[in-house]
């Protein structure tokens, strides 16, 4: 509105003065046509009421001398009293609307005058005069069913003296009020002349005083426009005006194709070439950012940080060799009075800038996983470490030479690919364990090459073209880590050759630290406890049980058998579930190794349901098994309770790992579960 008063008053106000007297003319002929056949209407009503007093008058006359008729002759009265009752009831209601149509003072005194109007009132009121002796002596008469002849003839006399003075004043009435109307005719058709006149002669001075004024305004533009396109077509940036519709100005710069890649053209819907542009995301953000800007109470400052479209990646299928990768749009507001009318859009192609952004970013990136790698390192003993490193290293180049001789045979393919996995999968467990993140990370993606494949009887040497690529990437992230732990080796001395003085009580503190990691990253509580005697030096068998089955036992306990803390609660149960680890030994040197904890036990239809559903077994094979063997499937590759895998769980290899070092051991497992309350692995190994 502002903006509107604004150009009212400036360099087109004579114009817009003109317009508005034009219009002003308009609406007042326009009124006066609506008053006027207001008035042509009141005064027809006006001049039926004056001709339906004479009419009344007559009647009321013709009435009477039938009424004394009547009575001469002896006949019935009350068809001719009915007539003279009509007659006088309709004169008074035709008198009275008369009186009160010209009580109305007139509200427009130039077309119908004062004078006229009360000239009117008198000529009525002379009519009234006239009738009320009439009426004084009709009025008995009508109350009266059986009227006395004396009465009637004096009824008969007034109404015939009077009814020639009463029927030509009402004939003047009835003149008057038509003269009336004609002179507001008259009048009104003088007003239209005059107001047409006016209205032509004001459009002939808007068309002759402006058309000069107009004429030299598009040259201005004109070469205003010029040097506009001169500035557009040498700036690099892209530019171009954003309307409030959301659409492209009709100005944008010569560049603007370039940088896209493909034309932008006036008019069109920007976020709609924006969602073309990049992803769906992307575009979604912009629309909310740019329905910010143009909220006239937002101010800018305030909004460049929430620019969603810096550095935006372009689709790759709008993307050419010459064309750019990234882009980043910035947004000025254009304001007029207060309202965002506009939004100047800047791009810039900063596809060179991200290039070198990302190059840094990945030095900074190794950088800070070699110190993470170190630093995890040193939270354990690097002999340890550097042992685990070799084993992996072994055996992983002992899995590439199988792969590479492998015999051109479909069977032996599934039993290689569950044993890799099963290697793979006891690795990611000890690389976590011993602080090896980015071990764990490499065979956690290497699972994910491996799950795929897993159950397929028609394996073919092209798939395993994935896991050697895999394989090859697990081996170069151990390679990567022995480097470092070598360094670590090196500057530390002689100093890590020390044994520790309680080897157990070390590793199971590692194992407490893997727990919590895992705990965390499900969003579970944990109490990990262990009660086990003081050792001085760690039986070989012992040390495999620890680097291999407790971490696996530990991660499934919480993985499937603590629950989450309102779940806990739900059942009465602490928030924080415990884990523990017990060592005791027997008097023929037999060790026993329970991991209990008190999550939600093993439930043996639930891992029926499992074995149906994952096509593992048959539903009569299943319904054929005892709660025993249903349970000690939980130790064969790929079955898992997990509906999906993730970091620490879901692939149906931890208690197959545990199998295979307990079978390498000699040793023996058994399990004891109640749903709900708790499950306990008990191993038992007999030292060499």
């Amino acid at each position: 509105m502002k903006t509107l008063f604004a150009s009212l008053f400036g360099k087109y106000r004579d114009l817009v003065l003109a317009i508005g007297i034009f219009l002003l003319i308009d609406a007042g002929v326009s009124a006066i046509n609506i008053y006027t056949s207001r008035q042509i209407e009141a005064d027809a009503g006006r001049i039926n009421a004056a001709g339906l007093l004479r009419t009344y008058a007559q009647q009321l006359t013709k009435g009477l001398l039938t009424l004394e008729m009547d009575l001469r002759n002896g006949q019935r009265t009350q068809s001719s009293l009915a007539e003279i009752s009509e007659a006088r009831l309709g004169f008074d209601d035709a008198r009275l609307a008369l009186d009160k149509k010209l009580a109305q003072p007139s509200a427009l005194p130039l077309i119908e005058p004062e004078s006229l109007r009360q000239h009117a009132q008198e000529q009525l009121a002379s009519v009234v005069r006239t009738w009320e002796p009439i009426d004084r002596e009709v009025g008995p008469l009508i109350v009266n069913a059986d009227p006395d002849p004396e009465s009637v003839a004096r009824a008969v006399q007034k109404a015939v003296t009077r009814n020639n003075r009463l029927t030509q004043q009402a004939d003047d009435l009835s003149e008057m009020l038509t003269e009336m109307a004609n002179k507001k005719t008259s009048t009104v058709r003088l007003i239209q002349a005059i107001a047409i006149s006016l209205a032509f002669l004001n459009f002939a001075f808007i068309l002759f005083k402006f058309i000069g004024r107009l004429a030299a305004s598009d040259r201005q533009t004109a070469a205003a426009r010029e040097e506009t396109e001169r500035i557009l077509g040498s700036v690099r940036e892209g530019l171009f005006l954003l309307t409030a519709a959301r659409t492209v100005g009709g100005q944008r710069s010569q560049s603007l194709d370039r940088i896209f890649g493909q034309q932008l053209q006036p008019g069109a819907d920007f976020l709609a070439f924006l969602g073309r542009l990049t992803s769906a995301a992307n575009a979604e953000a912009a629309r909310d950012y740019i329905d910010l800007l143009f909220n006239k109470k937002m101010k800018q400052s305030l909004l460049e940080q929430l620019n969603p479209l810096v550095e935006i990646e372009l689709l790759a299928e709008q993307r050419t060799k010459k064309s750019p990768s990234h882009l980043t749009f910035e947004f000025n507001q254009i304001r007029e009075n207060g309202q965002v009318v506009a939004l100047l859009v800047t791009v810039f192609d900063v596809s060179q800038k991200v290039r070198l952004e990302h190059q840094l970013a990945g030095a900074e990136a190794r950088a800070d996983n070699e110190i993470a790698l170190l630093l995890g390192i040193l939270d354990h003993n690097p002999n340890e470490v550097a042992g685990f490193l070799q084993r992996a290293r072994d055996t992983l180049q002992l899995i590439n030479g199988e792969l590479q001789n492998i015999q051109p045979l479909r069977q032996p393919y599934p039993q290689m690919v569950n044993r890799i996995a099963r290697i793979v999968h006891g690795l990611k467990g000890e690389a976590a364990t011993l602080g090896c993140s980015s071990i764990s990370r490499a065979a956690h993606a290497f699972e994910d090459i491996l799950q795929p494949l897993r159950g397929r009887n028609d394996l073919a040497g092209d798939d395993l073209i994935p896991v050697a690529v895999g394989l090859s990437s697990l081996l170069s992230e151990i390679i990567k880590v022995e480097a470092v732990v070598k360094r670590v080796q090196h500057f530390a001395g002689g100093q890590s050759d020390k044994p520790p003085p309680d080897p157990l009580g070390d590793s199971l503190r590692r194992i407490e630290q893997y727990a919590q990691r895992v705990a965390e990253d499900l969003n579970k509580q944990v109490r990990f406890e262990a009660a086990v005697p003081r050792l001085d030096h760690l039986p070989p068998a012992l040390a495999s049980v620890l680097r291999e089955a407790v971490p696996q036992l530990v991660r499934n306990a919480i993985a499937h058998g603590i629950e989450a803390p309102a779940e806990r609660l739900r059942q009465g149960k602490p928030a924080t579930g415990l884990v523990r680890v017990e060592l005791t030994s027997e008097a023929d040197g037999t060790l026993t190794m329970t991991i209990h904890d008190d999550g939600c036990g093993l439930s043996v239809e639930q891992l029926r349901g499992v074995l149906i559903e994952r096509a593992l077994y048959s539903p009569a094979e299943v319904a054929a098994l005892s709660d025993e063997q249903v349970i000690a499937t939980l130790f064969e590759a790929g079955v898992s309770s997990l509906d999906s895998a993730h970091q620490h769980a879901g692939r149906g290899d931890g208690l197959a790992v545990v199998k295979a070092a307990l079978r390498d051991l000699g040793g023996r497992l058994r399990i004891n579960s109640r749903a709900h309350s708790h499950t306990r692995f008990i191993m038992q190994i007999k030292p060499a």
